[in-house]
């Protein structure tokens, strides 16, 4: 797999979807709603890096909750929508088109660091952490949402991998806490989510059923969400 199908992905990709994204997946945005409220929950203003920023959806609505908020991307249609987004939407981000483990931005201290769904899309996602780290300062959080050791072996990955070209990976949270501990983080910590509403007793019995297998990493849609301090 290669870099060039990540930037490419973002031109052959239906050009539309990108500009619904994400209110055209609740999974989605339910997600991204965990993340948000495991950043205020630490601190509420402040600046964040959005690594992987796709095409800015996750940066602006950072934004929209009152941080200050630089969005990276690999592919330059990805920043182009960003940016686009940025002005219909009038709201305010900086956006930059970087490889992630090449990244080198003249800031190195920002308060958080955003991987929401991308990391897996990075076949040196090892130096990619340790790029974030060298951009947070002292103190500084970073939050991770990503897919489990499944992922890889899921039809849907293996699709998308065939059509396009891209990278697919899945990670065990052993593989993760490897990495950013290797990075520098020292403070892990790490979190389930029970997925999407249950209603009744037996709605009940079906979260508990998918927090037990979100612990044992045995859920498809199961993602790995981490929170490491610098």
């Amino acid at each position: 797999m290669s870099k060039q199908a990540e930037r490419d992905y973002a031109v052959v990709a239906d050009q539309a979807n990108l500009y619904r994204r994400p209110f055209d997946c609740p999974r989605v945005l339910r997600e991204y709603g965990v993340a948000l409220e495991l950043f205020r929950e630490r601190f509420t203003k402040g600046s964040i890096l959005d690594l992987g920023c796709g095409p800015g959806w996750t940066s602006l609505l950072l934004a929209r909750a009152g941080y200050s908020v630089t969005g990276v991307d690999i592919a330059e249609r990805m920043i182009e929508i960003a940016r686009d987004r940025a002005v219909k939407e009038n709201v305010e981000a900086e956006f930059h088109v970087s490889d992630m483990e090449e990244l080198d931005l003249p800031k190195r201290d920002y308060d958080g660091v955003l991987f929401f769904d991308c990391l897996h899309h990075c076949p040196n996602y090892e130096e990619v952490v340790r790029r974030a780290y060298a951009h947070l300062k002292p103190g500084g959080v970073l939050i991770l949402f990503e897919t489990t050791w499944l992922h890889r072996y899921s039809p849907h990955a293996k699709q998308e991998s065939k059509r396009f070209g891209i990278t697919e990976l899945g990670f065990s949270r052993r593989q993760l806490r490897r990495a950013l501990r290797q990075a520098g983080f020292q403070k892990l910590k790490s979190y389930h989510d029970a997925g999407p509403p249950f209603r009744g007793p037996l709605g009940l019995l079906k979260a508990t059923i998918r927090i037990w297998c979100d612990w044992i990493v045995a859920f498809p849609q199961a993602k790995n969400i981490m929170v490491a301090v610098k």
